[in-house]
């Protein structure tokens, strides 16, 4: 089966028979609007190195019903089809025909967070589906003020260091992008932006990054050309602040240092300075929320294995990376982001259950 890039496969039946019988649950993420069709292939293994394909099908994702809770999906009968290529029927050779038929139950789930983050990290933990969202319990305002003592990231004239900093965060489906600071070491951008806060135990991410597009020469020494498609913007540094140590109403203004692993060690790139605040709406909701489980409660209910969360984890990092490319101008994936990021992603379980044949 195929959702875009996401490919899973069964295992083989155990016996050989014309109704053969699977009983898995596959899962594949999706973001909304649904651009994926699902491609359900069925193969025979004819050969340890040969497959051969029995039957296939394209459906595409929003005619699925969407599940809220842990209530029983309907199963439906789906007809495979294949290509005739018939040698003496040359004018049919295209038609599709009638294969045989499986029987799935497919839905989109509502109930589940789609990681695509590091759980250490999490900036945002509400299920998929909107209805199921309770209000949000604070405000949090972060003020990108300053950066200094940014180190030198490319050459200029061929003789003399530069960097062009920009800012980017994330906190939850929210991105933001301070503008770019031309050639200058200790940039200022005096940028205040505001986020709904769901949950205090989540963490805003903020990376500073040295913008390689603006027509300086290349990191590597070669001359950059005007922001040429294969040119990545270079990462500086980045800094994280747990909601959950901040005190309500306080004002926290700091410099944060930039610091980045390298095989030799950490090092300091410089420091950014913020101005952030974090101001409840509810006293009661705040309580209230302290005394529930992180996770929506399909986690509890119907648990996703390990194996499930980090594939979703990863697919779902490379649909946020592959369409903030397409946004215009490309916001690439080493740190552009839109100013409202605010895709939803849908786990796509499909349950196989018993299949029959021709």
């Amino acid at each position: 089966m195929q959702v875009g890039n996401q490919i899973l496969r069964t295992k083989i039946c155990p016996t050989r028979t014309t109704n053969p019988l699977w009983n898995e649950d596959l899962v594949f993420v999706a973001a909304e609007p649904f651009e994926e069709e699902l491609v359900i292939a069925v193969e025979d293994k004819v050969h340890p190195s040969k497959d051969d394909l029995v039957g296939k099908i394209a459906l595409p994702l929003d005619t699925f019903d969407r599940r809220l809770d842990h209530r029983p999906v309907h199963s439906r009968w789906f007809n495979l089809e294949k290509y005739s290529f018939g040698m003496l029927e040359p004018d049919r050779r295209k038609e599709l025909k009638f294969s045989s038929r499986i029987h799935l139950r497919v839905c989109l789930e509502g109930g589940y967070h789609v990681l695509d983050e590091s759980t250490m990290y999490i900036s945002d933990q509400r299920p998929t589906a909107r209805q199921l969202w309770k209000p949000p319990i604070g405000i949090l305002e972060v003020g990108v003020l300053s950066a200094k003592g940014l180190l030198p990231m490319k050459m200029k004239d061929g003789n003399r260091g530069c960097t062009d900093a920009y800012c980017v965060a994330k906190y939850g489906h929210k991105w933001v992008r301070t503008r770019t600071i031309l050639d200058n070491f200790n940039p200022k951008w005096n940028e205040q932006y505001t986020w709904e806060v769901y949950d205090p135990c989540t963490v805003i991410t903020l990376g500073v990054f040295d913008n390689c597009h603006l027509g300086s020469e290349k990191p590597n020494g070669g001359v950059g050309g005007g922001g040429g498609g294969g040119v990545r913007d270079s990462r500086i540094g980045k800094v994280r602040v747990r909601l959950s140590t901040l005190e309500a109403y306080r004002i926290y203004t700091h410099s944060y240092p930039l610091l980045v692993l390298h095989p030799q060690g950490v090092k300091k790139m410089g420091e950014l300075q913020l101005a952030i605040r974090f101001t409840t709406l509810s006293l009661a909701n705040m309580i209230y929320v302290y005394g529930h489980p992180l996770l929506p409660k399909m986690h509890y209910l119907h648990p996703l294995t390990v194996n499930q969360v980090e594939n979703l984890r990863y697919q779902a990092m490379n649909i946020v990376s592959a369409r903030l490319g397409r946004a215009e101008p490309p916001l690439r994936e080493e740190g552009g982001g839109r100013r409202h990021f605010g895709k939803r992603w849908w786990s796509s379980c499909l349950m196989l259950i018993p299949t029959c044949g021709a």
